[in-house]
């Protein structure tokens, strides 16, 4: 199960995910960030720093055994937002809270700083999973979620933009708590909802929009 290998040691998860990729990830040297210290050295801090990182150390296998610095390709970090993603949908209630904890506030901050427009739309799916299966343990969350929604339906690209839909949706579908929680901010989306179904390029996005707005009107 991917939450019993986000709790296993570093190697288990190097070993659950060789298969999908062509990195060689057992022989991986990964560059540890900040959050290692706080995360300690477990397969989480693993797999939220190959989401985060765009590059990381790699042993090369030339004869003088020299290291390597290589781009770690988007669809091993995509592969990462998925390992979270089954983590949301599968994790047991006792264990909901430690997760949110400790993963919700890096990948708010990883949706600002990530380079890569897909990378970062992940991370936004990985926040509409948590809204969908967390419940209200996303609630001290939920305006964080709410600006990181806003940000997304101004995005440049559509596959960002449609991220950022869908979060929209998925917290006013929430649990009352989460759904009051954010009612203050409601004038700024239904301005941000009626500038989209008005003028995005997407007909999909358009209509997305457009409902959205007509549940803001119940």
């Amino acid at each position: 199960m991917i939450c019993a290998e986000l709790q296993a040691p570093k190697q288990l998860i190097r070993d659950s995910v060789s298969d999908k990729s062509s990195i060689n990830v057992q022989n991986a040297s990964l560059t540890q960030s900040s959050r290692a210290s706080t995360l300690g050295n477990s397969a989480l801090t693993f797999v939220i720093d190959n989401l985060a990182d765009d590059k990381a150390d790699f042993s090369s296998e030339s004869a003088a055994d020299t290291e390597a610095k290589i781009s770690i390709p988007t669809s091993f970090r995509l592969c990462m937002a998925n390992v979270l993603i089954s983590s949301c949908q599968k994790i047991s209630d006792a264990g909901k809270k430690t997760f949110a904890k400790r993963t919700l506030p890096q990948i708010i901050h990883l949706t600002e700083v990530i380079a890569n427009a897909a990378v970062r739309a992940a991370c936004v799916q990985v926040l509409f999973s948590a809204v969908y299966h967390l419940k209200l343990v996303i609630a001290p969350y939920a305006h964080d979620f709410l600006k990181v929604a806003l940000q997304f339906l101004r995005k440049e690209t559509e596959q960002e933009r449609m991220a950022g839909a869908r979060l929209m949706a998925s917290l006013m579908a929430s649990e009352d708590t989460v759904a009051e929680s954010i009612a203050r901010e409601l004038p700024e989306v239904r301005s941000t909802l009626l500038n989209v179904s008005t003028s995005d390029p997407s007909p999909q996005l358009r209509q997305i929009c457009q409902q959205l707005l007509a549940c803001l009107s119940l």
